[in-house]
């Protein structure tokens, strides 16, 4: 698939949620892509003013996580997201990072190397064990054949430790809110509570 329609069928499933990562010759953006005026655009953060591209060059080479892609026929609605055994991907690690990727888990158990399922429980899953997702618009496949972008961790960088905290902090409120019921989500008038739970009511 090329790489443009990729990035189209990833966006309709909610691709504009996440930080992408690219890097060009002279410039490096950090941001969000949207649809404005009939077309894709790149809606820069701003974290990586005077970063070089060199510093980001590790994201490539040793940072990739997985990919994500679109979701067909699974229970989840959001894009997938796939671990690295899941993956077609070139990746030569160090003894210690390939360590530290397999001891990668959750309270499930379930673990980051072979992970498949909601983008959503994916990022939670990295941000719980201290990787700091980040979308890259490199096309890689799934070992099925099917096209993904490549995630990698913004971490492996060569940055300043306070940008990693503040991509850290955005990155961990758009996956919490859509993983956590915010009370007011819950919120019912007091009718509708009682047709809902008025059998449950003591009497007075």
């Amino acid at each position: 698939m090329v790489l443009k329609d990729l990035i189209h069928s990833l966006f309709k499933q909610g691709l504009g949620e996440f930080l992408v990562l690219h890097v060009m010759t002279e410039n490096i953006y950090l941001g969000n892509i949207s649809y404005e005026k009939g077309r894709l655009a790149f809606k820069d953060k701003g974290f990586l003013t005077g970063v070089k591209s060199a510093q980001l060059l590790p994201c490539w080479r040793d940072g990739i996580l997985g990919l994500i892609c679109s979701s067909t026929g699974c229970e989840w609605e959001s894009l997938t997201f796939c671990g690295q055994e899941q993956c077609d991907l070139p990746v030569d690690l160090s003894k210690t990072r390939q360590g530290a990727f397999m001891n990668a888990k959750n309270q499930y158990g379930e673990n980051l190397m072979d992970f498949i399922g909601s983008v959503y429980r994916g990022y939670q899953l990295m941000l719980d064990n201290h990787y700091l997702p980040v979308v890259l618009l490199h096309q890689v496949q799934t070992r099925t054949g099917e096209s993904g972008l490549a995630v990698s961790d913004l971490r492996t960088a060569r940055i300043n430790l306070s940008i990693i905290r503040n991509v850290n902090d955005i990155v961990r409120g758009s996956v919490e809110k859509r993983l956590l019921l915010d009370v007011e989500d819950t919120q019912v008038s007091s009718k509708d509570f009682e047709k809902l739970f008025g059998n449950y009511l003591p009497e007075d």
